[in-house]
């Protein structure tokens, strides 16, 4: 409907006396396609974007990569965006690209969690999510499990451990701040990067790393909680929350900055924070944090006050990420031949 057409359906309503309600006005000037560039699983994913198109006619096109390609996608189509919104990473990936984002503030917002909420205004924070070390029960009994972050660079996990790449992998990005937080933001803290780096191997994808230690390929491994439970539960890994920390951090949703579709693009953002859309988060895909207040996690996740939660430097981790992700590179050419 064009901008006219509007006017005149309104003037015909007050003309009739009938007063339309914002949410009426909202949907006439809601456009019915909506473009999501999305690096959580397809699952997740597929559920989530027809659940959205079914309840409010929207056509949703989906591209599926990683964040570090999506965030390069964005970048490079900057002048002429093709995507809408950015469903990916963590919330300081906006932080990290104010060039790329807007701004929005759900109204849902009031519903969710504050420690949660973006102050920035980038993020939409549909759920929360941790890092976690993963061990496949065939290979490696409980007690033998690394209990920190530091464990995996003693010398019984050489090439032993798996991790996604930090420049590919938003999660693996969040698990290199996570450590250097915790052993220092210096050359001592990037020595023991390298030092775990060096009993690791690197892959392109973070699916791979629970994939590939579920199978049984890989004893050990580094990666987001969700990805790992799913293992847990069918009883073929186990979960270690390291005693050093880790982080506890809102996912993100971004909204593409000159986006062809902003009205869909906010109420894709106002549906994902909703009731519905967080119950059917922790329902449905067990092992996802869902950030509304007084929706539970699932029954076998261990709650977040019983492991320990760091200090996440958001920030920090936003305008240094070039920096960290050019000397993490370095490290992982120099380790990893």
């Amino acid at each position: 409907m064009s901008k006219n057409q509007r006017a005149f359906t309104l003037g015909l309503a007050m003309l009739a006396g009938i007063a339309l309600t914002s949410d009426q006005v909202a949907a006439q000037a809601r456009e019915k396609e909506l473009v999501v560039y999305a690096s959580h699983p397809s699952e997740m994913v597929d559920y989530f974007t027809k659940a959205f198109s079914d309840k409010y006619g929207v056509k949703v096109t989906t591209v599926k990569a990683g964040t570090g390609e999506l965030l390069n996608r964005i970048r490079a189509e900057r002048a002429r965006p093709s995507a809408d919104v950015m469903w990916g990473g963590f919330s300081d990936t906006g932080k990290s690209a104010p060039d790329l984002f807007e701004l929005y503030k759900s109204k849902e917002l009031a519903h969710i969690e504050p420690k949660m909420i973006d102050p920035t205004g980038y993020n939409t924070p549909f759920g929360a999510s941790t890092m976690v070390i993963m061990y496949n029960k065939r290979l490696v009994k409980p007690e033998e499990a690394p209990k920190t972050w530091g464990d995996l660079s003693k010398p019984e996990w050489a090439r032993k451990v798996i991790h996604a790449d930090p420049s590919k992998s938003s999660s693996a990005y969040a698990a290199l701040v996570t450590w250097l937080i915790i052993y220092g933001k210096d050359d001592k803290g990037w020595q023991k990067v390298e030092d775990m780096t060096r009993n690791m191997n690197i892959v392109i994808k973070s699916s791979l790393v629970f994939q590939q230690v579920g199978r049984g390929e890989y004893p050990v491994g580094v990666t987001y909680e969700e990805g790992a439970f799913n293992y847990v539960l069918s009883g073929t890994a186990g979960i270690v929350y390291p005693a050093d920390g880790t982080l506890l951090q809102p996912e993100g949703m971004f909204i593409v900055k000159g986006t062809p579709h902003p009205n869909a693009a906010r109420l894709f953002a106002d549906y994902l924070l909703s009731a519905e859309a967080q119950a059917d988060l922790a329902t449905k895909f067990p092992g996802r944090r869902p950030t509304r207040k007084g929706v539970s996690t699932h029954p076998e996740m261990l709650r977040a006050d019983k492991f320990k939660v760091i200090e996440y430097d958001e920030t920090w981790a936003a305008e240094n990420r070039k920096q960290i992700l050019d000397r993490m590179q370095k490290i992982i050419v120099k380790t990893q031949g």
